[in-house]
């Protein structure tokens, strides 16, 4: 998983196959459906649609189209890396039946059949690789139908950050960033996360750590963000002392583009609960571009979920638990 991690940089470079009409798509409406490593995509799509197009954008992840959208008749895209995603699948079904216009990125299996047995368009990823390993290829791949649909450019400003990736991974387990990871993984040890954002970049790297330190290391994550833990959250490290202090960690996501007042409050923060549980605050080294940003802390993320799981003993490939659930749901 260490070396997958090192081609992150390289998986938003590298060219993906897609269908010949996949630059045609137009859409009043979008709705994003996918789960786990794959719907995390569809997360990254939606908070580069809303900085840049008044589009409506929806993410679903579950089993079926939200009600409420299926009168707008929205356009969907569906997202599963493996292309046999129960959920999804059940989703393609359902807009099947509705008539809904929609395409889909995966690597193969059912979701590339369907696509071309019903004549809509696809975008095709390596196959291979656990879900969440291919996070570079599947946020290619959906800046790839944004860019085509709405005349951006993310396509190519993710290609200089995965530049930007692997010149911070240069001296391979010397880099810095390694070195970064190595720290904060040794301090985290048998703690539960418990992980802040304050931006929407940062709300979604908060989702991706969560996810990688339950699928690498085995190891239990919460997320939250700013403001809204002030209004309740803030009070819960207060009535098991002991506990807040031995058994959790605090993780701040900071982002250099911080509302004044969110900075302020991960500052009060810290000053309030310091006492009560430790804390780390994680700065980006990007300054500029929000989408360096985001790609550097999900790979500081990767790094780090992958040193604690070598510390904790845990395989990170191993999703046992996961598999069985499939086949009992499978009966």
């Amino acid at each position: 998983m260490t070396n997958i991690a090192y081609e992150l940089g390289n998986q938003v470079q590298e060219d993906l196959q897609s269908s010949n009409g996949i630059d045609t798509i137009s859409y009043d409406s979008l709705l994003i459906m996918g789960m786990g490593g794959s719907g995390v995509s569809g997360d990254f799509l939606k908070l580069l649609s809303n900085s840049v197009v008044s589009t409506e954008v929806n993410v679903s992840k579950n089993y079926t189209i939200p009600k409420v959208l299926v009168s707008k008749k929205p356009f969907c895209l569906f997202i599963s890396y493996s292309g046999n995603t129960e959920e999804t699948i059940s989703g393609v079904n359902e807009a099947i039946s509705n008539k809904f216009n929609w395409a889909v990125i995966s690597s193969g299996g059912k979701l590339i059949d369907l696509a071309k047995n019903h004549d809509k368009e696809y975008i095709q990823i390596p196959s291979g690789l656990q879900p969440r390993a291919a996070f570079g290829y599947l946020a290619q791949a959906v800046s790839i139908f944004l860019d085509n649909n709405e005349n951006t450019n993310f396509t190519s400003e993710l290609r200089e950050s995965g530049k930007y990736l692997n010149d911070l991974l240069e001296n391979g387990k010397d880099s810095d960033i390694e070195q970064i990871a190595e720290k904060y993984s040794r301090t985290i040890m048998h703690k539960t996360c418990v992980i802040y954002a304050g931006t929407e970049v940062t709300e979604l790297v908060s989702s991706r750590w969560k996810t990688q330190i339950n699928e690498n290391s085995k190891s239990k994550a919460f997320i939250g963000s700013m403001p809204e833990v002030h209004h309740n959250e803030i009070l819960s490290w207060e009535a098991d002392l002991n506990g807040s202090k031995e058994d959790f960690i605090i993780i701040f996501l900071r982002s250099p583009f911080e509302h004044p007042q969110i900075k302020k409050r991960f500052e009060l923060t810290e000053q309030l609960l310091g006492n009560k549980v430790q804390i780390l605050n994680i700065f980006p080294k990007e300054s500029k571009s929000k989408l360096k940003i985001l790609m550097e802390l999900v790979l500081l993320g990767d790094l780090l979920s992958i040193s604690l799981a070598a510390k904790l003993n845990m395989v990170p490939e191993d999703i046992d638990t996961i598999e069985k659930l499939k086949k009992l749901l499978g009966g």
